[in-house]
């Protein structure tokens, strides 16, 4: 009876190991790998309306990663980019990360760390959100 409790533990043990040891599911990105919203330390709201990103900054500590939870404000699609500050300004290059397609009343998430020494930004590149305003900074810490 005793041999046969040890094999439950033992067994019960190993698929506790299988389970923790499966991957998490990606965030929606291009660019970078992405990081997993599990290892975030926190979670940014980020409100898109027209011609506007609020907040307009958002202060990081290096090397923190944070899930931004993006919701759209406005009566259009929008998206949001993540990246470094020049390539969001261009709307190209390896350091984005995007949350796009996000309808009216909608939400997406990203999640991004600020591993390097930046700067960081954020904005909406469809139409001429950008150009009217919609857009923020990332404050590194």
């Amino acid at each position: 009876m005793f041999k046969l409790r040890q094999l439950g533990v033992v067994a019960a043990v190993a698929l506790t190991l299988a389970a923790c040891s499966s991957a998490a599911s990606p965030t929606e990105s291009e660019g970078p790998a992405p990081s997993s919203a599990a290892s975030a330390s926190r979670t940014v709201q980020l409100d898109v309306g027209d011609g506007k990103i609020t907040p307009a900054s958002v202060t990081v500590t290096k090397g923190e990663t944070i899930t931004f939870e993006v919701t759209n404000s406005n009566t259009v699609e929008v998206e949001l980019i993540m990246g470094l500050k020049t390539d969001v300004a261009s709307d190209s290059g390896d350091s984005l990360v995007e949350a796009e397609h996000i309808a009216p009343g909608a939400s997406k998430s990203l999640t991004f760390t600020f591993d390097g020494d930046g700067p960081y930004a954020y904005g909406d590149q469809i139409g001429d959100h950008y150009s009217k305003g919609a857009k923020g900074d990332i404050v590194l810490q």
